[in-house]
C-alpha cells in the first residue's frame, strides 16, 4: 500500500519519485526466487487525478519500477481498492504493471484479456488467478465484470478447470478476503479457502487483513495443499498494532518424474517489518527482513531497537511456528 507520507518520502528534488531505497534491504530475499508474486493494493491512474492514499489510492508509476527492480514478477491487482479510481484506473493500472515488466493478475481491460495467467518456468506451467471479496462499495460495472475478478466460487472453479485444460501443472490463487486487523482467519475464510482447494487449486495466497495470519497444509484427496490466510503488510503507513509486520513465503514446486505428481516442497517463511524512521529528508521507510530472533548487529537505521526487532520476530513466529513451518534460510 502507498499512503501519502510514503509518497512524500520518495519524492525527489526534481519532482519525480524514487522508491527503490524502500526495498534495498529486502531485495536479496525477493530477487533470488525463480518467480515472485505480490499484491498491489493501490491504483495507478496517472496524473489526471491527484495522488492520494486512504480511502482511494492513486500512486505514482515509479512504485512499479521499484518493485520490478526488487524482483517482483507477478502482481495481483484485484483487491478492495481496485476500483478506487474507476474503470480508467483499473485499465491504466493493468497497463502500467505490464509496462513495468510484471504480469497483472485478476483485473483485465477487456473480456478477451480475462483469463488465467500461465507462466512456464523450469519445465512446469503454473497458473495464477486472483479474486477479491469486495471493492469498498464501488461497483464493478455490470456490463464489464472482467474489469475486476469478484470472488464467486462457481466462477473460481470454472477458471481453475480452464487453467488445467490449458496445461497448468499447478494453480495458485490470490484471495483478498477476511476481516481487517484480525490475526486469526474467520470461519468464512477457512471455508472459502477449502472450497477453492477442493475445486482443484493448490495454493491460496491471502491478503486484506493487514496483519499476519497463520498458514496450514491441508490434504485433499491424498495431496497436500497450502493455505496462507494473510501475509500482513509488506509496506504501508498503517500504524495500528501488528500492521507494520508482514511475511514472505517460499516454496519449491516439484514434479516427480515417476508419478508426474506436483508437490510443494521446502515451504518456509520470512518475517518482515516496515520500519519508519527520520532521515536527512524527513520521514523515511524501509522493509527489513527479520531473519533471526536477534542479530549480532542491528541494521543501521535510526530508531530500530532490539525490542522492536524481537517484537516483530515473536509476533510472526508465534503464529507460524505452531503450524510446523520453518523460518527461511538462504
Amino acid at each position: 500500500m502507498m499512503h501519502i507520507p510514503q509518497m512524500k518520502a520518495g519524492k525527489t528534488a526534481a519532482g519525480g519519485y524514487h522508491f527503490r531505497p524502500f526495498f534495498k534491504e529486502i531485495k536479496p530475499y525477493l530477487s533470488a526466487a525463480d518467480l515472485t508474486i505480490g499484491n498491489l493494493e493501490m491504483t495507478l491512474a496517472g496524473k489526471r487525478l491527484p495522488y492520494s492514499g486512504f480511502p482511494r489510492f492513486n500512486a505514482p508509476d515509479e512504485i512499479l519500477t521499484a518493485l520490478t527492480d526488487t524482483g517482483v514478477d507477478l502482481m495481483s491487482t484485484t483487491n478492495n481498492h481496485a476500483m478506487d479510481t474507476g474503470e480508467k484506473g483499473v485499465v491504466r493500472t493493468y497497463q502500467q504493471v505490464w509496462k513495468a515488466g510484471m504480469q497483472p493478475i485478476g483485473t483485465a481491460p477487456s473480456a478477451k484479456d480475462r483469463k488465467p495467467v500461465l507462466v512456464r518456468k523450469n519445465g512446469l506451467t503454473l497458473a495464477f488467478l486472483a479474486y477479491t471479496e469486495s471493492t469498498n462499495g464501488l461497483p464493478v460495472p455490470k456490463e464489464k465484470p472482467y474489469l475486476v475478478n469478484r470472488l464467486n466460487l462457481t466462477q473460481v472453479a470454472k477458471d481453475i478447470a480452464d487453467a488445467k485444460k490449458q496445461g497448468a501443472h499447478a494453480v495458485i490463487v490470490s484471495l483478498h478476503f477476511g476481516v481487517e486487523y484480525q490475526r486469526q482467519p474467520t470461519p468464512k475464510q477457512i471455508s472459502i479457502a477449502r472450497q477453492i482447494l477442493n475445486s482443484g487449486a493448490d495454493v491460496i495466497l491471502g491478503s486484506h487483513p493487514h496483519v499476519v495470519q497463520h498458514a496450514e497444509k491441508v490434504s485433499i484427496n491424498g495431496q497436500d495443499k497450502l493455505i496462507i490466510y494473510s501475509m500482513g503488510n509488506f509496506i504501508s503507513n498503517q500504524q495500528k498494532r501488528y500492521t507494520d509486520e508482514g511475511i514472505i513465503w517460499y516454496f519449491d514446486v516439484v514434479q516427480h518424474p515417476d508419478t508426474k505428481q506436483v508437490t510443494f516442497d521446502n515451504i518456509a517463511y520470512l518475517p518482515t517489518l516496515t520500519h519508519r524512521y527520520i532521515g536527512q529528508k524527513g520521514k523515511q521507510y524501509t522493509v527489513l527482513p527479520i531473519t533471526e530472533q536477534l542479530p549480532e548487529r542491528l541494521p543501521p537505521y535510526p530508531g530500530i531497537t532490539k525490542a522492536k526487532w524481537q517484537s516483530a520476530w515473536q509476533h510472526t513466529t508465534s503464529l507460524i511456528n505452531a503450524k510446523g513451518f520453518p523460518v527461511y534460510s538462504p
